[in-house]
């Protein structure tokens, strides 16, 4: 027989991305609009900031029932699971770094991997 999941919250039960700090504290943004600006910049809807991050650094956009994360040129570069993406559609547990500031996606209804899958 399996534990009772835990109840999701509204910050929970929706699409975000979870900034993971350097220090092991963490910051989650709801993705509550599209799109969605990330950067350094004290006006980006997604605020990372960190020094190597660009003040305009990416977006994440929703397509449909999909998001998708597009670098906007950014000199020090978007990874998804370690590899430098222009473009790429996201899913559930994907590690995106804008430069060295490491994130997380995840999506509603899906156990985030990094609380031991509940």
């Amino acid at each position: 027989m399996s534990a009772p999941k835990e109840k999701p919250t509204p910050e929970t039960s929706r699409p975000r991305l979870i900034w993971e700090r350097a220090d092991g504290s963490q910051e989650m943004f709801p993705l509550l609009t599209s799109p969605m600006t990330v950067g350094r910049d004290e006006t980006a809807d997604i605020r990372v900031d960190e020094a190597l991050v660009s003040r305009a650094h990416a977006r994440i956009e929703r397509r449909g029932d999909r998001y998708v994360v597009v670098d906007l040129g950014s000199t020090n570069l978007t990874r998804v699971n370690g590899e430098v993406v222009l473009e790429r559609e996201l899913h559930h547990g994907d590690e995106v770094r804008f430069a060295r500031a490491k994130c997380r996606f995840l999506v509603e209804g899906g156990a985030d991997p990094l609380a031991g899958g509940v």
